[in-house]
């Protein structure tokens, strides 16, 4: 149960870098999440959580993947 976690956890924060690393790379809008100031009053945060969702479901077919193959073992 353990490896399932640091495995999920592992491949959502790769999944996360690699899709946000090509979404600043070739500027793909849906891809890029920023953080800005854009008042002296406040703050203003813009983008995209797609790449955290993409990563999210990956990731849940990748423990599921991992944990049928511990299972048949």
């Amino acid at each position: 149960m353990a490896k399932t976690v640091i495995l999920g956890l592992i491949s959502f924060f790769l999944i996360s870098f690699l899709l946000l690393s090509i979404g600043y790379k070739f500027q793909i809008k849906w891809l890029i999440f920023k953080y800005y100031e854009e008042t002296p009053t406040g703050f203003s945060t813009g983008g995209s959580v797609i790449p955290f969702i993409i990563a999210i479901i990956v990731t849940f077919f990748i423990g599921e993947s991992y944990q049928k193959r511990q299972n048949s073992k």
